[in-house]
Parts: structure tokens; C-alpha cells; sequence
């Protein structure tokens, strides 16, 4: 369920809107502070339900909403009005408004239509998908990648082992030393130690009991649990090992090798005709639409039709500044000659060694997002 800020985000627009849009075209934006007279206007210009926006109950016994609230709706007002302002937009009397934003399953990013035109309302400047390494190929190559692929395990199997191999090693010798490594955070209890020839990991009442001899993370994979890998090892690891200079020497290889794999294969099968749900490209073209007290921007996201004459791949490269695996990729607008970069860093989001890394996607931070779409 979406919270309070981005349901008043989303509807604060769409109900300026359907008041400018009126005969005497009057939008009071003072009237919106108030939670009953938002609801009733909301109810009033929406063409669809809004029930699903159930957390604006939660002020419609208090006067008005917080000021933290009302800057929201002080941004939504000035988007509306300058979207309605814009020649771009013919908006009549008779056009629908229709609030989409609560649409999880959808398919696209549109929060709001009115008439045929679409605005996605977003509150940064990161429009693009939070994506799995295996969406990423997809997308950029048209291939078939399957859910969980593996970066390091598919790309640099053997430096991946050997990345594992050295820590599970030093955990062993560390343990021959220090005989128990423990962590205790609330009621929540970590502990490693060695048993014979086993080193068992325990999370409060999950144990994993791992043979010391194993060579390969696919071994570990197989000994232990999501819990005792996120909640013992990785924690040993980011407590004892994770600054040593050969820890970082193996991930950094590890990083390199598949980085290099990963570069390759993007650049030799980049295909465009399958490109366009790495930037949200649809049938229709739609508009993207940002509002803060410091700007507000509308840009326009161009049809599957148009993309082609509009953005094009550059390049693939790939970089590891310490030991950190970040997939780098290149586009131009063809209209303006300039250049956007996305960042897909390749980290394990629930510590080292456990399951699959995610590759989560960033606009490299120095190229607005002005320099692919059409600003308005």
C-alpha cells in the first residue's frame, strides 16, 4: 500500500487539474490542506475509484494535514498548472482524469491519464526499473536469461570459488584461535564454532553444521540457510575480514573477470528491439513528471516508434573502483547529442555469499535525465 505522500503526490495533481480544467478554470489550493475537502474533490474530478487511497483517512479527523503535507500538495498544484499551461497538452473540459497510481500490476509506470495523455509522478530523478542481473541481459540483448542469475557464479566461477574459498579458510584459522565468534543485537543471537570437522553458524535457533573442507560457495549454498548466511557468516565477514587487503584482492579479481564477461556479451549482442523495457518505452509515448520546491520538470518518453530515432546505444563498460562490480551503459539522444549513463551495481543485498546479488540501477548522477527524454 502506497503511503500518504505519494497518494497526496499523485492526486494533489490530479485534482488541480480537474478544477483548472472547470468553467470558471478556478483551482484553490488552500481548499486542499483540508483532508474532507481534498477527498471531496478528489471524488469529485477522478473519474475512477480512489478508495484504494486509504491512508488520506488517516488526517480526515484533524483540520488539516501537516506541513509536511501541504508542500506536497503545493508541489502536485504547481505541476498541474504548468502542465496545463503547456501547449503541449490540449486538455478539454470532457477529458477523463483517471488515477492509476495503485495499479501494482499494470505494466507501466503511468500514475495518472488524463484524456489520452499519461504522467508518470515520481518524487527523484530514478524512472528506470529496479532490475535483476538477468532483466538486464534480457533487455539489452533480447535473450533469455532466467530469474537468479548468478554474476559471479555464471561469469567467474572459479574466482568466485576461489573468492569463498579464502574467507571460509580464514575463518577456520581464525576460529583455531579465537575458539567462538559471537553477536548479540536485542534478543537476537550469532554465533560460529567448530566442532571436529565442522564450523557451525547458528542464528538464535537455526543451526547450520558446514564440513570445514569445502572448496566452493555452491558447497556452502548447500549446508546452510538464508538465515545463517545473513546473519552469522556475512556478519563475521563484515566484522573481521571485510577491510583485508587479500579479501579485497580476491573480490576485486572476481569482480573484474565477470565484469569483463558481462561487457562483452552486452556490447557483441546489443539488440534494440528489445531495449525498451529498460527505459519504460511503451506503445504511446507518456510523460515524465517531477516536482519539488526547487524545480519542476516535465519530460516527454517517447513511443516504441519513435525510440529508435531518438536514443541510441553507445557503449558498455564495466568499472570497480575498490572491489565493487558496477555495470556501466551509454546512450545518446540523437536530437541533442547528449549523453545519459545508467549504473547497475552488482552487490549482495543481504550479505556476502548469500543468494543471488542483485544489480540495482542508478542514473549516474551527473547526467540529468534532460539529456535522453524531451524536456517540456
Amino acid at each position: 500500500m502506497a503511503d500518504i505522500k505519494t497518494n497526496l503526490r499523485e492526486l494533489s495533481v490530479a485534482i488541480t487539474l480537474g478544477m483548472l480544467k472547470r468553467d470558471d478554470g478556478i483551482a484553490e489550493k488552500t481548499n486542499l490542506y483540508k483532508p474532507k475537502k481534498f477527498l471531496e474533490e478528489a471524488r469529485s474530478v477522478i473519474y475512477n475509484s480512489i478508495n484504494s487511497a486509504t491512508t488520506l483517512l488517516i488526517g480526515e479527523s484533524q483540520p488539516e494535514y501537516n506541513q509536511e503535507c501541504r508542500d506536497i500538495i503545493d508541489n502536485g498544484y504547481k505541476l498541474a498548472k504548468k502542465i496545463f499551461e503547456n501547449p503541449e497538452f490540449n486538455i478539454k473540459k470532457d477529458d477523463k482524469i483517471e488515477w492509476l497510481g495503485f495499479q501494482t500490476q499494470k505494466g507501466d509506470p503511468i500514475d495518472i491519464k488524463i484524456g489520452d495523455y499519461g504522467f508518470s509522478l515520481k518524487e527523484d530523478s530514478f524512472i528506470l526499473k529496479n532490475m535483476g542481473l538477468y532483466s538486464l541481459l534480457n533487455y539489452l540483448t533480447g535473450g533469455n536469461y532466467q530469474r537468479g542469475l548468478h554474476i559471479f557464479s555464471t561469469f567467474a566461477n572459479a574466482e568466485y570459488d576461489a573468492w569463498f574459498c579464502y574467507t571460509w579458510s580464514f575463518l577456520s584459522v581464525w576460529l583455531d584461535k579465537k575458539n567462538k565468534w559471537e553477536l548479540i543485537k536485542g534478543n537476537n543471537k550469532s554465533v560460529i564454532t567448530k566442532e571436529g570437522s565442522y564450523i557451525v553458524l547458528q542464528f538464535n535457533s537455526d543451526v547450520s553444521k558446514v564440513p570445514i573442507e569445502i572448496k566452493t560457495n555452491s558447497e556452502y549454498m548447500r549446508y546452510t540457510t538464508s538465515k545463517t548466511r545473513e546473519k552469522t557468516f556475512s556478519k563475521w565477514i563484515n566484522e573481521i575480514i571485510y577491510d583485508d587487503p587479500t579479501y579485497l584482492k580476491y573480490k576485486k579479481h572476481c569482480s573484474e573477470v565477470a565484469g569483463v564477461k558481462v561487457r562483452t556479451l552486452i556490447k557483441d549482442n546489443f539488440n534494440p528491439n528489445h531495449v525498451y523495457e529498460f527505459f519504460q518505452i511503451y506503445d504511446k509515448p507518456y510523460y515524465y513528471a517531477k516536482s519539488t520546491k526547487a524545480e519542476t520538470t516535465i519530460l516527454k518518453v517517447p513511443s516504441k516508434s519513435d525510440f529508435n530515432d531518438v536514443i541510441e546505444f553507445v557503449d558498455c563498460e564495466y568499472s570497480v573502483p575498490a572491489s565493487q562490480l558496477n555495470i556501466i551503459t551509454t546512450f545518446r539522444n540523437k536530437k541533442t547529442n547528449k549523453q545519459l549513463q545508467f549504473r547497475n551495481e552488482c552487490r549482495f543485498s543481504h550479505g556476502q555469499f548469500n543468494g543471488t546479488p542483485e544489480a540495482k540501477m542508478y542514473v549516474v548522477s551527473d547526467t540529468p535525465l534532460t539529456d535522453l527524454y524531451e524536456p517540456l
